[in-house]
């Protein structure tokens, strides 16, 4: 029983994380997302790792444009108005 209380700790204080970690935990997130993905459409566990990076190289480098067209379309709007 004192180990579950002891893991509820964790939600009711965070971890501390320096200033520019909390963004390197996107990827450990994104690997989960692909990898569930991937499970649910796998026919055989051999075919599923090679779609699972590219799902996952595929997620990072989408939001990564994003953020910067994002980011462009911030600067526009600063130098324009």
């Amino acid at each position: 029983m004192t180990e579950l209380l002891s893991l509820g700790w964790l939600f009711v204080t965070p971890l501390k994380l320096p200033p520019g970690g909390r963004l390197w935990m996107l990827l450990p997130l994104v690997a989960c997302v692909a990898m569930v993905y991937r499970v649910t459409r796998a026919r055989r566990v051999g075919t599923m790792l090679r779609p699972t990076v590219m799902t996952f190289i595929n997620i990072v480098v989408g939001m990564a444009l994003i953020a910067v067209g994002f980011y462009l379309v911030h600067m526009g709007v600063r130098r324009f108005f």
